[in-house]
Formats: structure tokens, sequence, C-alpha cells
């Protein structure tokens, strides 16, 4: 949706642009994720491109799953209005191949009808924008052993509400991420005093909400801006060193249900928050489950460690272990090598936010400088498979790096209506001060950053740098 709402900026009203979803609407994986998902942002740093939100709701509100689908409604409306908009809902892309026409490239993109016999259909076009975002999956239920227990999905229902699956049992919560906690807090909300459990592996820590997002006066002194924050862990980074940058981080910006929890994947949470999951759960275990089994008539939890823990006959399982970076896709490339493809894929990324990605990707694209600025590009699937502590300190050096390319290539117009920065939260003048700070600094903060960012590919041996091609250009 950024992509359109960019777009809309560049081409004329009644430009003929064709919309290709596999789903019956917009929305992307908000449309698949569980019910009870909210937001991890005050809701207004959620949009496409500066579409305001109608909700009526304080800024801090956490939008809920049907008020985030409004708001895409929303947004659709907006572009719908100003395109002449062919959409293929229930399609899906299956191809593309840049071609010359004169002294210059189009694209011809394949599509084709989901669950039917219809065969694919070709486009010429001047530009494709696969703004394919994280292809996030639906969680399906853990394949247990035991016929004793419940198995369960956030996705499918049977957890909460009347059609609720063994609402007098214990619950153990199988992920200690956003959905973990998401789903613990929803299920102490909906019955006080059950017992909830979770499992949580290594232990996630998050940033806390209230320091990036302070209320009330506090917005004028309190917290702190959250590119200052990511500012302050990319210089302390350099490649190497993440078990201490993420000691300070647990330390200065962290939300946790035990300080000796062992990573940090970007998510937000209050203090609140973190309070009533604390006060309401029996108990959180650092370990991985393996399988239930059925021991002698008793259920039995099998983890990784070895360890074997009995559980009450109708204990529920509820399968929390993620949604995004959960596997390697296709790899394209953000930008095809005659600039006709732009690519918005967590494997090609620019920016670990794919929402952040389609809006400057797409910028940059009508601006004609796609191909010109030397925007360091990194696989995250493979970044999270070679090393989960250091990942989000590389994405913060990734994110620095490229915005300052940005900020120089793009009209200060294009930074004034991204409607998705954090930093809006706090008044004009905090921002104005930490924009002078970020000017003077820059040239050391982009040498520091294209450093760590080197030697994050040579110690991991994954893609991480300009695109091949443009290196000694860069």
């Amino acid at each position: 949706m950024n992509a359109l709402e960019v777009a809309s900026q560049y081409l004329p009203r009644g430009a003929r642009v064709m919309l290709v979803e596999r789903r019956a609407r917009s929305g992307g994986m908000w449309c698949d994720t569980y019910d009870y998902v909210h937001l991890h942002q005050p809701h207004p740093m959620f949009t496409a491109g500066d579409v305001e939100w109608t909700l009526g709701a304080p800024p801090q509100h956490l939008a809920s799953k049907p008020e985030i689908l409004d708001h895409f409604q929303r947004c659709h409306a907006r572009v719908r209005e100003h395109f002449t908009l062919d959409e293929r809902f229930g399609w899906a892309y299956v191809a593309h191949e840049e071609v010359a026409v004169g002294d210059g490239w189009q694209v011809e993109v394949q599509v084709r009808p989901l669950g039917g016999d219809g065969g694919a259909t070709t486009v010429r076009a001047r530009h494709c924008i696969r703004a394919f975002g994280f292809e996030a999956p639906r969680n399906p239920p853990l394949e247990l052993s035991s016929t004793a227990v419940a198995s369960l999905s956030p996705d499918g229902g049977g957890l909460l509400g009347p059609a609720a699956v063994n609402p007098d049992k214990p619950v153990w919560v199988v992920g200690g991420g956003k959905t973990g906690m998401d789903t613990a807090h929803a299920v102490l909300s909906a019955w006080p005093g059950r017992e909830v459990n979770l499992l949580v592996g290594r232990g996630t820590a998050f940033m806390s909400r209230d320091r990036s997002f302070p209320t009330g006066l506090r917005r004028w002194w309190g917290g702190k801006l959250t590119l200052r924050t990511f500012t302050d862990l990319a210089r302390r980074f350099d490649g190497d060193n993440e078990q201490e940058v993420f000691a300070h981080f647990m330390r200065r910006y962290a939300v946790t249900l035990d300080p000796g929890f062992g990573q940090y994947l970007l998510g937000l949470m209050s203090e609140a928050e973190n309070a009533f999951i604390r006060a309401g759960i029996r108990e959180y275990v650092k370990d991985y489950l393996v399988d239930v089994v059925d021991a002698d008539g008793v259920p039995m939890m099998v983890l990784r460690s070895g360890a074997r823990r009995p559980v009450v006959p109708g204990t529920v399982f509820v399968n929390c272990t993620g949604y995004v970076l959960r596997g390697p896709t296709h790899y394209e490339p953000y930008v095809s090598p005659h600039g006709t493809v732009v690519t918005v894929s967590p494997n090609a990324g620019i920016h670990i936010l794919t929402t952040f990605a389609s809006y400057f990707l797409t910028h940059l694209l009508y601006l004609g400088k796609l191909q010109a600025v030397p925007l360091y590009e990194v696989d995250h699937h493979a970044l999270l498979a070679a090393n989960r502590t250091a990942m989000p300190f590389v994405c913060m050096a990734q994110i620095l790096y490229n915005l300052l390319l940005i900020l120089d290539a793009v009209p200060m117009s294009v930074m004034r209506g991204c409607g998705l920065d954090f930093d809006r939260w706090f008044p004009l003048p905090r921002r104005i001060a930490a924009g002078l700070h970020l000017d003077r600094n820059k040239a050391d903060y982009r040498a520091h950053c294209r450093r760590t960012l080197d030697r994050v590919r040579a110690r991991f041996g994954i893609r991480c740098g300009v695109l091949e091609g443009r290196r000694e250009a860069a």
C-alpha cells in the first residue's frame, strides 16, 4: 500500500495500474494473523505515505486488527480514486522479464488467478513493484504425539471466546516473542487466574514502548527519539561485539520478564504489559519444545535440553513461534538490472521494516535515483540464521547508513511526508535538534556503519553491501 500511495504522487490521475493480490482484499499479512493482534507502535505511525487515521482514538492507542484493516481500506480507497486501478484479488505474480523497447526498457509480468483453471496473463508495463514484504505464513498447530492435550494455532480460533477449547485447563504458550506475549496477555485478560505458562527458548527482550513513546508532557523531555536510540546502538556495534551491545541494550532500553533473556528482535512492549504478564503467568521456562508424548497415561513435555515435564490432561499448547523471517525465499535484488522492477523483500532488504522499504524505494524509483544511490542490501533471512544476537544491531547500522544516503538524494518533502516515522511522536523542536545532530555527524556515522556492515559481510558470508557490479562505484 505504501508503494501505491507514493506512486500516486508521481503518476498522473487516471494512470493505469494493475494491483495483484493473492488475498481477497487489501491488508497483507494483517488479513491472516490472529484476531487479538495489535500494533507495536502508536497507530498514527502505521500508515501508507502520510495518510491520517480517522479512528478518533488517543494517539497512543495500539490499533486492533479490525482497526488496522479498516485503515487499509481507507488507504486503498484513496489510491483507487487517483488511478485507473485494475484490481486482481485472488491472483498471484508468476514471473517477469525486462524487455528492450526502443532506447529504453520495460517489463513483461506474468500473473495468474489462484484456485481456478485460468492460465497466466502477461502484462507489459514501465515498472513493476513486487511488494511481497515478509510473506508471513499462518502458524499451524504444533504436531504433538500426545492424544491427551490440545494443540492450537493463534490464527485458527479455539483459544478465546465461547468456542474456546478446554477453557478450564492450563495453557502453554510456545514462543516468547510478540505473538507469545500477545497470546499470554489475551488469555490472562479473558480468564484471570487461569494457569498460563510460557516456553520461551532463549527468551526475548523488547524495546521499552514507554521510553520510545512517552505520553503527555514527557514527550517534551522524556524518553528518547527512535533514531537517536538506533544511532546509539549502531555506533556501539562494530560487527563483532554484539554481546557487548546487547548488554548495553538490556541495561538502557529493555523491557523483559527476565534480565537473563538472550535476544532482542526489534519488538516493543510497555512496562505495564510486561508487569501484567509477569504477575499473571505461573512460570516461564527457557527451553524449546520437541514434543508432547503420552507416558503411562500421563502427557509429558519433551524439551530440547532433555528435560521431561508432566502436564495436566487437556492442557492447551499454542504455537507462537512467530511469523516473520521464517525461511528464505527466491532472491531478486531490490532493483532489477535495467531499473524497471523493484522488489521489497527481507532477503533483499534495504530496511528491516518493509513498510519503510516500500516508501523509500518507490520514491527513489520515480525520482530516477534508485540505480544511482548505493544502498546497502542485506539478506535478513540469512542474517537471522547466522546470529540472532547481532541481527537487530546490523539492522540499525543498515537503517542509519541507508537513511543518510537517502537524505542526500531526495527532496526534504519525501522525509516530511513519511508518516511511518516513529520520531513524529515527539514535538518538532526535539526532532529538529536530532536532525541537526545527525547532519553534523553524518560523515562519521556513515563511515562507521559502512565498516560495520562490511565486517558483517566478511564474518557471516551473507549478502550485505551494495548490489553486485556497483561496489566500485559506491
